[in-house]
């Protein structure tokens, strides 16, 4: 065989496994990509056959109030940054009476088993403060391997009942300054206010 022959046959190879290998879904949810604009997210989540609420304008979220995560059904909240960018998700189950807190814990689990398959093992195993788990939201999970992402878990008490909630933030997004076209708008409607 040539070297031209060689060459040619191992670029061709190389470009095979190269398509064969996934893309990057890290820095996306159900194929819907960080950085997305509102109106795109929204024609996205309806693709999946979803119908998505909260979009009013100038909302902070667009949410599918039930997406089976597996076979864990939960609330999917996508989050918006100042310039209207999808920067981060939240998942997040029912809430659950104290006497069925065992389910939550389950579904945290389930949660950081489905996390650990995106984004590796978590960085931590699974902890709870007693003390505060009846007041407020304790991490239970995080995933320090992508360190463009917050990844975690928790288990949320409000009023007496418990849920878990997933969150997966792109940093990058979530500290990105006001565009210049938005922050001219945000300025010519203060005027107008006046």
């Amino acid at each position: 065989m040539s070297r031209k022959s060689f060459i040619f046959a191992f670029l061709l190879l190389a470009s095979v496994v190269f398509a064969a290998v996934p893309k990057n879904t890290q820095n996306e949810f159900a194929g819907i990509p960080f950085g997305m604009g509102r109106e795109q997210v929204i024609e996205e989540i309806m693709k999946l056959g979803y119908e998505p609420y909260g979009v009013a304008e100038n909302g902070d979220r667009v949410v599918i109030p039930v997406f089976m995560m597996g076979d864990l059904p939960v609330q999917v909240d996508f989050l918006f940054n100042r310039n209207d960018k999808f920067y981060s998700f939240e998942i997040r189950t029912g809430r659950i009476e104290e006497a069925r807190l065992f389910k939550v814990f389950e579904a945290a689990d389930y949660m950081g088993d489905q996390f650990s398959m995106k984004y590796g093992e978590a960085g931590q195993k699974p902890t709870i403060n007693e003390r505060s788990l009846h007041s407020g939201t304790n991490v239970y999970q995080e995933w320090f391997a992508v360190r463009t992402l917050n990844i975690s878990t928790a288990i949320v008490s409000k009023d007496g009942r418990y849920y878990s909630v997933g969150s997966v933030t792109n940093r990058p997004l979530a500290n990105e300054k006001l565009s210049e076209a938005k922050n001219r708008v945000g300025s010519n409607e203060r005027k107008a206010a006046f």
